[in-house]
């Protein structure tokens, strides 16, 4: 971007891979319901509630590990502002509790507001978040982090068939995990929550409404003003982060969960190795 400063650069980029990664999780949601039509029909479309789509003899369903890496993108893009900040800004200025400068975006906030029976709730989210990504969950996904993180460093100097076999094994675990937890409700979730972070962007990135809240990029207006609108503070590159890791992850982890099925040791990609790094970067120094 010529002209640009270094952080407007950084923050250009950043919104841009954000883009990318929404339209990302928005095409494994409606890839989902199109197996789901294959499997079962029109009728799928009237079910929110269907069971995992696994194929007759397997534990792994690619499809349904993609949508749960679709959910826990929505996870951390939750953690992150979004679309929390929106649904509490909105109650706010419609209750009077907040006042901002706005004329004809105030409409854009009422209709938001008003479509809240429409949609989950940040309840329903984060009871959803918590059952599908517990706490086995979080210790599978650990071991698959430090197994990977273990291939990266050891690079071509040490034996890598022990390495493999490990990484191998985590991978499988996670995989049968979000194949197994992420039937249910968790895949229409998913398309819900991507469509409300959709209609949160769009009222953050009014021009009328960014300027009433001081303006800058949408990271820096959930961090600027998280504190008053959610009260509590937010640290949105950091989730981020993690977000952009769990689609990279979660993607190789579906595209390999045949082999993984058949107890195949298939190697990580360099994508697989640096989304590890890039979480583990996230976490507190031991």
């Amino acid at each position: 971007m010529i002209g640009a400063s270094p952080a407007a650069a950084a923050q250009a980029r950043a919104s841009g891979r954000f883009d990318r990664e929404l339209r990302e999780v928005e095409r494994r949601g409606a890839e989902h319901l199109w197996a789901a039509l294959e499997r079962y029909g029109s009728a799928a479309l009237e079910v929110i509630d269907l069971p995992p789509l696994l194929q007759p003899g397997a534990e792994l369903s690619a499809e349904q590990i993609r949508a749960a890496g679709a959910l826990l993108w929505a996870r951390e893009v939750a953690e992150a502002g979004l679309p929390d900040f929106v649904e509490a800004l909105a109650e706010k200025v419609l209750q009077g509790k907040m006042l901002l400068p706005i004329d004809s975006a105030g409409d854009k906030l009422m209709l938001y507001r008003r479509s809240s029976h429409d949609r989950f709730s940040p309840a329903e989210r984060r009871a959803l978040y918590d059952r599908v990504f517990d706490e086995g969950f979080l210790d599978s996904w650990k071991r698959l982090l430090a197994a990977l993180d273990a291939l990266a460093r050891a690079g071509l100097l040490e034996g890598r068939g022990g390495l493999l076999a490990r990484a191998a094994q985590a991978a499988r675990d996670v995989a049968f995990r979000l194949s197994q937890e992420s039937g249910g409700i968790a895949a229409f979730a998913a398309r819900d929550i991507s469509e409300q972070v959709r209609q949160a962007v769009r009222i953050l990135r009014d021009p009328e409404i960014s300027r009433a809240l001081g303006g800058g990029s949408l990271w820096q207006t959930l961090r600027m003003n998280a504190p008053v609108v959610l009260g509590r503070q937010v640290d949105p590159e950091l989730h981020l982060d993690r977000a952009s890791a769990a689609l990279a992850l979660t993607g190789w982890l579906a595209d390999t969960a045949a082999g993984l099925d058949g107890g195949g040791t298939p190697a990580p990609t360099r994508a697989a190795l640096d989304a590890a790094e890039l979480w583990l970067a996230t976490e507190p120094a031991a």
